[in-house]
């Protein structure tokens, strides 16, 4: 009985997100709810204690954050989006999947979805409809190449299957060894995504014809050296982990570290008032923790409650009949969420808390099954009308949320299949 009364509960926790109730308040509350019916308060109060005091979730989210506010701050994401945009001048035939590519790889550097939209969208849009590019086409190419935050170290899931994964495994699993298992998998996806989008455009006839009375924006000058530097942090990352041996200075760095560089570099290269940057810095941890760590917190809170009610011990058992059945949880779960909610981050934290970490007893490794959930998620949020990012491009591009989101179904569909065959396999 215990445990259709937390299936209810669950039920009505998914519809009050539907419907845009804070959703760190419905986590909290619900799990209370069912912890207490559990005759268990205790077990959400040693969740909130977890979910608060995860370090290293902490320290990779938080310093994230702070990295991309002194970027704001300085002005380098700016010259990064000019600089990157810059190419697409001269391949008028691949505009729209230019544009995506453009957006996926700014967005590995700064993993903001909706940040990285504003700075990146704000140049390629225009650009893009002065081309001749329909808006809401240009739109939904800059809204599906917001995937890419899926191989940032600043992505929250990222950090979080690592930090399952250390438990599981019993050996200190990095960040980078979770982004480069599914990098592969996570490239091709947007690759496939990409191309259909382009098919789409060319199909609708809406890549190109279009006339724009976007001013174009002549004055802005790219500084090489701005541009490059929010790129570091990430390449430093990446450098230590494929040459351990050769450069064990950056094999030994961890993500906090090369993020305070990072931000430290951008004050020095761009001469801003260091106390204000300063000040910019701290103010991204603290935007991390709350915004970010906040959604993890009450997440815990809530597969607390869920776990005391034997919710997760029933479905576990269910799942450990099928390997198929487990991993089509973790792809369908996530996805559906983040296209209904307009966020991938709570249903996926949920789901990796709740029934990653027992990934071994479905016949599954465990980094393969948290990063399918996160691809999951990711790919959702480029579907999903209501979601933030999707509003900026909207609002860039001057046309409906649901016009780029019937644009980019399709391909986040395919993208979503590519993703599970190249991680689990059929």
């Amino acid at each position: 009985m215990l445990t259709y009364f937390g299936l209810l509960i669950i039920i009505l926790t998914i519809v009050a997100m539907i419907r845009k109730i804070e959703s760190r308040l419905v986590l909290i509350v619900t799990g209370f709810i069912m912890a207490l019916a559990a005759l268990d308060p205790m077990a959400a109060f040693n969740g909130l204690t977890k979910g608060m005091t995860e370090s290293n979730l902490i320290c990779n989210i938080c310093s994230v954050m702070a990295f991309a506010f002194v970027m704001k701050y300085t002005g380098c994401d700016l010259h990064l989006s000019n600089a990157v945009s810059k190419p697409l001048h001269k391949v008028r035939i691949i505009l729209v999947p230019g544009a995506t590519f453009v957006t996926f790889f700014v967005n590995i550097s700064l993993p903001s979805a909706a940040g990285v939209a504003a700075a990146v969208g704000s140049v390629i849009i225009p650009l893009l409809m002065r081309m001749g590019v329909r808006p809401a086409m240009a739109g939904a190419a800059v809204l599906m190449g917001t995937y890419g935050s899926i191989l940032s170290p600043g992505l929250p899931h990222n950090p979080f299957v690592a930090d399952i994964a250390t438990k599981v495994l019993g050996r200190e699993v990095a960040v980078m060894e979770v982004i480069t298992r599914h990098s592969f998998a996570s490239i091709v996806t947007v690759i496939c995504a990409a191309l259909i989008l382009w098919v789409i455009s060319i199909v609708l006839k809406e890549g190109k014809g279009y006339t724009s009375d976007t001013p174009e924006e002549k004055n802005f000058v790219v500084n090489p050296v701005y541009a490059v530097i929010p790129i570091v942090p990430v390449a430093m990352l990446i450098t230590g982990a494929l040459f351990p041996e050769q450069v064990p200075a950056l094999a030994a760095l961890r993500v906090e570290h090369t993020m305070l560089f990072g931000a430290a570099l951008g004050l020095v290269a761009t001469r801003k008032n260091p106390m204000d940057g300063s000040r910019q810095f701290f103010a991204g941890l603290g935007k991390g923790y709350a915004d970010i760590m906040g959604i993890v917190i009450a997440a815990a809170v809530f597969v607390a409650g869920m776990k005391a009610t034997g919710v997760v011990d029933a479905g576990i058992e269910l799942m450990k009949t099928s390997e198929s059945a487990a991993t089509i949880a973790a792809l369908i779960g996530p996805w559906a969420m983040a296209v209904v909610c307009g966020s991938g981050n709570a249903a996926t934290i949920a789901f990796n808390e709740a029934v990653t970490i027992s990934a071994p007893a479905f016949g599954v490794d465990v980094i393969d099954m948290g990063a399918l959930a996160t691809l999951a998620g990711c790919i959702g949020r480029c579907m999903s009308p209501i979601a933030g990012v999707t509003f900026v491009c909207a609002g860039l591009c001057g046309a409906n949320p649901m016009e780029l989101v019937k644009r980019t179904f399709i391909p986040c569909l395919v993208g979503l299949v590519v993703g599970y065959a190249l991680l689990i396999g059929f």
